[in-house]
């Protein structure tokens, strides 16, 4: 069974980044990703076209390319946490999570018992075709996936303390669009309620021992917060930095001509 890189550095304290894929239906992505030096790669259903097949395919590219698959779902449920997991994904992104009960939910989708009620599927795509008794498959299952909720609420911040402290969240992702959003500050990330509640999640986080996390395409966002201590930083999209690079070289082969 294979290991998870992005977990086991993030749990000795090291910084981890990606990107995300939300629109190019191509394997070349990850790949691409993977070549680039990206510690892992989210594949993202909530605000995407991909389907599941598509879903499938990327994070059996990824791990085939040895970069870490990390799906969001569009909502909490067992189904979408469970079937992910059952192609491959080495992570889970939960959006909209608010409450400690929720937590507890999500986690047991994620383990199998005694600790969780996921069912039992030691599926080709987990497995890679290596052969692993079924208690080695459960402990890989139950030690090695890694569980992401986002916080994108007032209501998640103000109970972060108790959301954290149960076992089996590995990180609390800052969800920082929505969070302005419901702050009635939409997109003003530099706002004092912005900045004072990112700096409650991240108290409470130290407080358990989860990791924070970010995803944003802004620089000065991603690198104030890097500084501040989150440490599981995904940056744009694959698009984003698509025509990133196409605008920069466009300007430079410009300049030439002028």
């Amino acid at each position: 069974m294979r290991s998870n890189p992005v977990k086991h550095a993030l749990a000795s304290g090291k910084t981890v980044i990606g990107s995300e894929i939300s629109r190019i239906r191509s394997t070349d992505i990850p790949r691409l990703f993977a070549a680039g030096g990206f510690d892992f790669v989210f594949i993202d259903t909530e605000h995407s076209p991909l389907g599941f097949e598509t879903v499938s395919d990327l994070v059996a590219m990824a791990r085939a390319t040895g970069i870490v698959p990390i799906v969001r779902v569009t909502q909490a449920e067992y189904p979408l946490v469970a079937r992910t997991l059952d192609v491959g994904a080495q992570g889970i992104i939960i959006p909209r999570v608010n409450t400690a009960a929720e937590v507890r939910e999500i986690v047991s989708w994620m383990k199998f018992p005694p600790f969780g009620v996921r069912g039992f599927a030691d599926t080709f795509a987990q497995t890679e075709g290596t052969r692993v008794t079924a208690q080695e498959f459960v402990e890989a299952g139950n030690s090695e996936n890694l569980c992401v909720i986002q916080i994108e609420r007032r209501e998640a911040v103000e109970n972060v303390e108790e959301m954290l402290a149960v076992p089996g969240v590995d990180v609390a992702c800052m969800g920082c669009m929505d969070l302005s959003v419901d702050l009635g500050v939409p997109g003003e990330l530099d706002h004092p309620a912005m900045v004072e509640s990112m700096n409650r999640v991240l108290a409470a986080a130290h407080k358990h021992n989860v990791a924070v996390g970010i995803i944003s395409g802004r620089f000065d966002i991603v690198s104030r917060w890097m500084q501040a201590g989150m440490r599981f930083v995904s940056f744009g999209t694959e698009t984003m930095l698509l025509q990133e690079v196409c605008t920069a070289t466009v300007n430079r082969l410009r300049a030439v001509s002028q």
